[in-house]
């Protein structure tokens, strides 16, 4: 059960119960003298009626019970055996190299687009994913096992995270026209209020040794979703929040000034700038709060300046973004780049996860089916509630 907190729904099979015992009414017996040798087939029809009333009693109680196996949301346990015909297709492909693609593959007939959840190729292609966290779950799934992958690039940027991948899955690319990325520069995402600094040091580095340096700019709010980042740079006082410690753990870099803090000791560690940053004015030696301090968390670090960096003395320095670079640079990202940076298909990277790992059984959904079955039971319901006779009580009030 996906939703097994809707099970209680099935408590209100008791409601039809006690309204089919509530308005379940006593027949009268009026005696007749001349009308006697009737008294059989009255006897007879009431309970006729009785049946009918408990089929449809049923019906009802059935009807409850599916919506509630409905909203519980049921899956069945099954056995996947991988295919060799399945074929997943990144939905950043062009609709004619996927055409040209399928009819060179005509044996390829199991055909979903790639996502966490992927939907047949016939259904519209869903918005173009982040490729790593589609393929590292769609790894463990044992009926995607022997998959071909199509992507729309030999070469393809990596997040923060290890990839996971099948050893037994087929690797195919389209080339397109186009800028690409340069895998050997991170993806910067920068959240909440631009410190003044980082736009013209950005800037100059952009003009001198990395024209292709990017910086995404993101709400506060947008603490979720970083999947697809390397350094995150977050100005915002206060307690770090836990999406950006998940962040740092899963492998990703944090950068911060003092103002950022930690509700837990975390045991930062003084990092030697070198003697330029000393130099520069961007540390005071003669103030305990100055310099750069950093910290592991998990397989990320969080580097954080000792100050405020919106203190002129922070940026009033001509030598801050070749400084910068170079302090961010030397956290952990030259070994990011090596080990996660871009990854070929002619050469997978990741961790491969092996068959003992995975279980053959996948888990389908039963929403079709019991709502196919909860529709035609109440036709049925309705049919045998319409067809009933009318039954007058007392008053003649009709049931």
């Amino acid at each position: 059960m996906e939703s097994p907190a809707w099970l209680w729904l099935a408590s209100a099979l008791a409601i039809p119960l006690l309204i089919h015992l509530l308005r379940r009414s006593q027949p009268r017996e009026i005696t007749f003298a001349a009308v006697r040798w009737l008294q059989e087939k009255p006897a007879r029809r009431w309970n006729k009626w009785i049946l009918r009333d408990r089929w449809l009693l049923l019906l009802r109680l059935l009807l409850i019970l599916l919506l509630a196996l409905l909203l519980a949301q049921p899956l069945l346990l099954r056995e996947a055996p991988p295919s060799d015909n399945t074929l997943l297709v990144d939905p950043a492909v062009p609709p004619q190299a996927l055409a040209q693609f399928l009819a060179e593959h005509p044996q390829l007939t199991d055909r979903f687009w790639l996502h966490p959840n992927p939907e047949p190729l016939h259904h519209a292609p869903p918005p173009a994913v982040a490729l790593w966290p589609a393929l590292s779950q769609l790894a463990h799934n044992p009926r995607f096992r022997r998959a071909h992958i199509l992507l729309n690039q030999t070469e393809n940027p990596d997040g923060h995270r290890a990839l996971r991948v099948s050893p037994h899955w087929q690797w195919h690319a389209v080339e397109t026209s186009g800028a690409k990325a340069d895998p050997t520069l991170p993806k910067i995402v920068q959240l909440g209020a631009e410190p003044a600094w980082l736009a013209p040091a950005l800037g100059q580095l952009q003009e001198g040794p990395l024209p292709g340096l990017a910086l995404q700019q993101r709400p506060a709010s947008a603490l979720t979703g970083l999947e697809d980042a390397d350094w995150v740079i977050y100005a915002i006082p206060g307690a770090l929040p836990e999406p950006l410690r998940a962040f740092v753990r899963d492998g990703g870099m944090l950068v911060t000034d003092a103002r950022v803090t930690a509700e837990d000791a975390l045991g930062f560690s003084k990092v030697d700038a070198g003697s330029d940053f000393i130099e520069s004015g961007l540390a005071d030696s003669g103030r305990s709060d100055s310099g750069l301090e950093a910290v592991a968390i998990g397989r990320g670090s969080w580097l954080r300046y000792r100050g405020d960096w919106s203190n002129e003395n922070f940026f009033h320095n001509n030598a801050l973004p070749q400084q910068l670079w170079a302090h961010w640079s030397a956290q952990d990202w030259p070994w990011l780049h090596r080990s996660r940076g871009h990854w070929s298909v002619g050469q997978p990277p990741g961790v491969p996860v092996e068959d003992a790992a995975v279980s053959r059984e996948f888990s389908q959904p039963l929403h079709y089916p019991l709502l196919l079955a909860f529709v035609l039971l109440l036709l049925l319901e309705r049919a045998v509630a319409l067809s009933r006779p009318t039954l007058l009580h007392k008053g003649g009030a009709r049931d």
